[in-house]
């Protein structure tokens, strides 16, 4: 089976294990002085463009929505918990993802066709406190973002292969607003900074998000948006410079 199409397996298998165990609870956003929580799995189709270098060895990573979708070697698992006590909450994301592609690369230190392989681990922990809930719910927060990112650049002309791990801590602040559209239907905006090149820390990491969300019940809901991240990272020979943008879907469960 293609991992892609055992991700798209897990994430609806996922789905229906978790109808079946979460109980119900009232939506995440309205006020509430018990601990109130939202947890949700969603897929997320990025475009891809920008740079790595591996040990010195450079490739573009330029790719569409639908290299991704179609590329053998796409795979990706996510999901998101918060939750929330009066003003206080905690969130948390996690994002794991593949890609294998092939780009031409005339110039450069090292020309040649390059065959890169890329698998991408985030995990975002944040502290967000809520400042107003009715009718439009806003929260600021701050948190750190861990990133995982392995490249393998090779070249079958010269028969050289790189590899490497880029491994870095962002700080993080941010905000996010609700907008009422209609019964049970609700926009998001969601943006924050980071990196500052504090420690290991990227150079400047950016990410904003807007999204639909329709309440279904008061257990089930789905998601559905446009998300776009920036990362400029730079150690020594080893380099990432890219934007990630694109739609992403999701299934989510207040409890």
């Amino acid at each position: 089976m293609k991992r892609k199409n055992f991700a798209v397996l897990i994430l609806v298998i996922s789905f229906f294990i978790t109808a079946a165990l979460s109980p119900a609870g009232a939506e995440i956003l309205a006020k509430s002085d018990q601990w109130k929580s939202f947890f949700s799995i969603y897929g997320w189709l990025p475009a891809l463009t920008g740079d790595i270098k591996i040990k010195g060895v450079e490739s573009n990573l330029d790719s569409s929505h639908s290299d991704a979708f179609s590329n053998s070697g796409f795979f990706f698992f996510m999901a998101h918990y918060e939750g929330f006590k009066g003003q206080w909450g905690i969130m948390l994301d996690g994002m794991y993802a593949g890609l294998e592609m092939e780009k031409e690369h005339p110039g450069g230190a090292v020309p040649g066709r390059r065959q890169v392989k890329l698998t991408q681990a985030l995990i975002e922990l944040a502290v967000p406190y809520r400042l107003t809930w009715n009718p439009v719910v806003a929260d600021v927060f701050f948190g750190v973002r861990y990133n995982n990112i392995y490249g393998e650049i090779a070249i079958p002309s010269r028969a050289l292969k790189r590899d490497n791990t880029l491994a870095f801590l962002d700080p993080i602040v941010g905000g996010r607003v609700f907008f009422p559209l209609a019964k049970n239907w609700v926009l998001g905006l969601r943006g924050d900074i980071g990196g500052f090149g504090i420690g290991n820390a990227s150079d400047l990491a950016l990410n904003g998000n807007v999204f639909v969300n329709w309440q279904i019940n008061e257990l089930l809901s789905l998601q559905g948006g446009y998300r776009a991240l920036y990362m400029k990272y730079n150690e020594g020979e080893n380099e990432w410079n890219g934007t990630e943008h694109g739609p992403w879907f999701g299934v989510g469960f207040s409890f």
